[in-house]
């Protein structure tokens, strides 16, 4: 009986133990990874920056800034809306709107990204906050920029939050993930 009362009690303290240990386990667990969709070729929104040339209209040839309805305004062709589209998409809708009102038979439209949005660091890294975006930066780029991790931080794999097809999504990323302008990146508190 003494032995019997042993083991129950042994088995309570390791289920205390696996309860408590569950309890202290990070948010990441319960979020899905990056999506292959969501990594897939950026599209611009509001707060971007584009610079784009036409050929044969010289005042048309500067940098453009992405307004809150997702437009930006051309000369002769007025706003052209382009948020949600990709940079070759928006050279397609521009040389369409100058083909469509007959102003350049076979117009040439070069754009390039200009200052895209920043993106932000939070949580355990030694400088967080806003961070310029450059082409081509992962999670691990970007908490280099933020300083680093603290001691304190659960390395490896971060919160990403990002807005697709205009809805918030919150997804697990490890350090070798690319990241987006005006992406979201949580970087937790390990627990031991």
């Amino acid at each position: 009986m003494m032995q019997r009362s042993k083991e129950l009690v042994l088995t309570m303290t390791c289920l205390a133990a696996f309860a408590l240990l569950g309890a202290c386990s990070s948010p990441l667990g319960s979020l899905p990874p990056v999506s292959a969709a969501s990594a897939s070729e950026y599209r611009l929104q509001p707060g971007d920056e584009l610079l784009v040339t036409i050929q044969d209209v010289a005042q048309a040839d500067r940098s453009y800034i992405i307004d809150s309805g997702g437009t930006i305004s051309l000369p002769l062709l007025q706003e052209v809306k382009v948020a949600g589209l990709s940079v070759r998409e928006v050279e397609n809708r521009i040389a369409e709107g100058f083909r469509a009102r007959e102003l350049l038979k076979n117009p040439i439209i070069s754009v390039q990204p200009g200052a895209l949005r920043p993106f932000y660091v939070i949580g355990e890294v030694n400088s967080p906050g806003e961070i310029n975006y450059r082409q081509g930066m992962t999670v691990l780029s970007a908490i280099s920029a933020a300083g680093g991790y603290t001691y304190r931080a659960q390395e490896g794999q971060v919160e990403v939050v990002r807005t697709v097809n205009g809805q918030e999504v919150r997804s697990k990323a490890s350090e070798d993930t690319l990241i987006q302008p005006g992406d979201r990146i949580r970087v937790y508190e390990r627990w031991f």
